[in-house]
């Protein structure tokens, strides 16, 4: 994908459409990628001026309308979402684990007596 054409599409300053185009390119993103942009995702990338991610998103919706291409397979959104659930998941499980004062309390289990010995 020439992301410094489709960049150039925005109206943004020139320098800022290469330094993008360079952070898309260098993070191997397709032109199917594009369905998936929002203002996290962008800001995650290194744009960090609201107003910049908002152009980018005003024009990858503007591709969306008029290309099918853009549009995600269903099976493709499912997997998406499956990621999403396994990391926030996974986040929550951590915090869980890695507390200081857990809720959970270890209880060792008496000893049976063996061959009628008595139990202290």
């Amino acid at each position: 994908m020439d992301w410094f054409s489709w960049l150039s599409k925005t109206g943004l300053d020139p320098s800022l459409v290469y330094e993008y185009g360079l952070a898309f390119a260098n993070n191997e993103l397709e032109e199917e990628d594009i369905s998936y942009f929002d203002h996290e995702f962008l800001q995650s990338m290194g744009i960090s001026i609201a107003k910049h991610r908002l152009e980018i998103l005003k024009l990858a919706r503007k591709e969306k309308g008029s290309s099918s291409k853009f549009s995600p397979r269903p099976i493709s959104r499912f997997l998406l979402a499956i990621k999403r659930t396994k990391k926030y998941l996974t986040k929550y499980v951590r915090t869980w684990v890695h507390r200081e004062k857990s809720a959970l309390v270890v209880v060792p289990r008496r000893l049976t007596a063996l061959k009628g010995e008595v139990q202290c």
